[in-house]
């Protein structure tokens, strides 16, 4: 035979090497399996293999369908109700090699409790069985599954599912209250199990070796301690003393003084949160504080005299824009500063009164009554007005 013909015809038909070797591949995998592959409709340019895992065997076999769906018809695999395929049926199958398996729904009863559901499932997930049965499951919870033996006394056939609940408890801890479930039997080890993180300090009611029960509550109180440098301020502390010579309501300030302060280290200590105590670690530095000085009158200036009204005077005739001190000296000259003062002297067939000895008609013409004459608030609002308005002429001192 001439070698470079037998090239050229390969090179022309590579169709040929594509054939021998996927036959190769094949003849291979059926080999292994232990089943030769079953798809006479399909072909060495199909380019699809797939492994078909069905009713306890597996197949593998060159196919041109195009979806799961059509594998498992051509195969001439039925699904039964409740029966399941992965991947799903419509998928569609890529040009490589690729798995498909089946499974068969079997009876399944569920046992929570006193409770049992029965059902036909694939499904091979105890959690996804309990489910399916219409069960509420939590992560915490714990399965066992048997094959059924005791076909009497259970009165089914197939697998038996139980579920082994957790125990629900409520967490007081750090401001929140949850419910945890766990498996555990006793207090400190379903906080353990739970993942709940406790300082060495820290305390538990019940006490951890407490039987775990279904519904209680436990708390956890968190105890710490920090130790901590502060800066303290001291106020100033405040001196006084009386002054005979500065009217009573007054004060001096001598000396404004100045807050020191301190800087302490700390042991704290908490419970939850909040502070229980501290105690001193050691006194970092200290700035005394030096005293604010003042000084307090004690001079009282009694009712009749000119002084007493000064202060009323000034905001008055401020008020008004007029002049306080001429206001002062009229009322010096007109009676002393005596508010009740009532002249012994008759003039219009009245006598002059008050602070600034007012006759009664006069007094009401300025605004006021004849009940208010004597009342030395008032005389001063209305003379600073009148001053203000028409002078001092009616006043013969000045």
């Amino acid at each position: 035979m001439d070698p470079m013909a037998t090239y050229q015809r390969l090179r022309d038909q590579p169709r040929n090497i594509l054939a021998i070797g996927l036959l190769l591949i094949i003849v291979f995998f059926g080999l292994t399996s232990g089943h030769l592959p079953l798809a006479p409709t399909a072909n060495a340019d199909s380019q699809r293999m797939v492994s078909l895992y069905v009713d306890g065997s597996k197949r593998v076999f060159a196919t041109t369908a195009d979806t799961v769906g059509q594998v498992l018809d051509r195969s001439g695999v039925k699904l039964g109700t409740g029966d399941l395929v992965e991947p799903a049926a419509d998928t569609v199958v890529p040009k490589s090699f690729f798995n498909v398996n089946v499974y068969r729904a079997r009876p399944v009863l569920v046992v929570d409790g006193i409770k049992t559901y029965r059902l036909s499932s694939a499904f091979q997930s105890p959690r996804l069985l309990a489910e399916a049965a219409g069960v509420s499951v939590y992560p915490e919870d714990q399965y066992n599954t048997a094959v059924i033996t005791d076909i009497v006394t259970t009165g089914a056939i197939g697998v038996q599912v139980t579920i082994k609940r957790a125990v629900p408890f409520l967490l007081h801890a750090d401001g929140k209250i949850l419910t945890v479930r766990a498996q555990s039997a006793t207090v400190g080890d379903a906080l353990s199990e739970a993942k709940v993180p406790m300082g060495v300090s820290d305390t538990v009611k019940p006490e951890s070796a407490a039987p775990l029960t279904s519904g209680m509550s436990i708390t956890i109180t968190r105890v710490t301690e920090v130790v901590s440098t502060v800066t303290e301020k001291l106020t100033r502390p405040l001196q006084s003393s009386n002054d005979p010579t500065i009217l009573k309501g007054q004060t001096v300030v001598k000396a404004e003084g100045s807050d020191g302060n301190k800087v302490v280290t700390y042991r704290i200590h908490y419970r939850d949160g909040v502070e229980t105590g501290r105690e001193v670690v050691k006194l970092v530095s200290q700035t005394d504080p030096t005293p604010r000085i003042i000084v307090v009158g004690t001079k009282v200036i009694f009712e009749g005299s000119v002084e007493y009204w000064r202060p009323m005077v000034i905001a008055a005739a401020t008020q008004w824009g007029f002049d306080p001190n001429t206001m002062l000296r009229i009322m010096q000259c007109e009676s002393n500063g005596n508010a009740a003062d009532i002249s012994h002297f008759i003039v219009n067939g009245q006598h002059p009164m008050g602070l600034f000895q007012y006759l009664t008609t006069t007094w009401v013409a300025a605004g006021g009554t004849p009940d208010n004459i004597l009342d030395g608030p008032t005389q001063i609002q209305l003379t600073a007005k009148k001053m203000a308005l028409y002078g001092t002429g009616p006043w013969a001192c000045k």
